[in-house]
């Protein structure tokens, strides 16, 4: 099926579930429709790569997720590169592929084509979310980390980071890595 089709047409939720089932590519849905995810460049990889493997290894307390599980927001299934789920045991809406509903944290890869979305929509998306606590944002394009920590129920502090030398914190694992962890190994040509 091509990715045009998809776009020009809703699918019901369990349309939805059946095209993720036959298929070997990864789709967001978004109230009805259908977006092909496209696949990220090798710098893209290999951030979500080290940024997968920094938070796993890093926390003791909370369950960290690939890009293979899905969060579920306000009638949305999006595939974020990393979550977390930290407290409580990870609750997900019942049927077809893992949907996580609690994610404490979350955390996108960005390039040219996912900035714009990831920043506003799919982040406003997040915040919905009573149990989303930090939401991280890599650039695969330079070195550039932002982090947005939710303080009070509409009150969140940034933080930008820029230096390869820099620690950064992740409030909701209780850890810091250091920047040069995310990048280890990328090549931005």
């Amino acid at each position: 099926m091509e990715a045009a089709t998809i776009q020009d047409q809703r699918y019901t939720k369990q349309e939805y579930f059946e095209l993720l089932r036959s298929s070997q590519h990864k789709y967001e849905y978004l109230d009805g429709r259908v977006r092909l995810m496209a696949g990220g460049t090798a710098a893209h990889n290999d951030i979500v790569g080290n940024t997968y493997f920094a938070l796993r290894s890093g926390t003791k307390t909370c369950q960290v997720k690939n890009s293979e599980t899905a969060i579920a927001t306000a009638n949305r299934y999006v595939f974020p590169d990393a979550s977390a789920v930290c407290e409580d045991e990870a609750l997900y809406e019942q049927g077809g592929i893992a949907r996580l509903i609690n994610p404490a944290l979350v955390v996108e890869v960005i390039s040219e084509s996912s900035d714009p979305y990831d920043r506003t929509e799919k982040f406003s998306a997040y915040r919905r979310l009573p149990s989303l606590r930090e939401y991280l944002l890599i650039d695969s394009r330079r070195y550039l980390v932002e982090t947005y920590y939710r303080e009070e129920r509409d009150l969140w502090r940034i933080g930008n980071y820029f230096d390869l030398d820099q620690q950064i914190e992740v409030k909701t694992l209780g850890i810091s890595v250091p920047m040069a962890v995310f990048y280890e190994g990328v090549d931005f040509s």
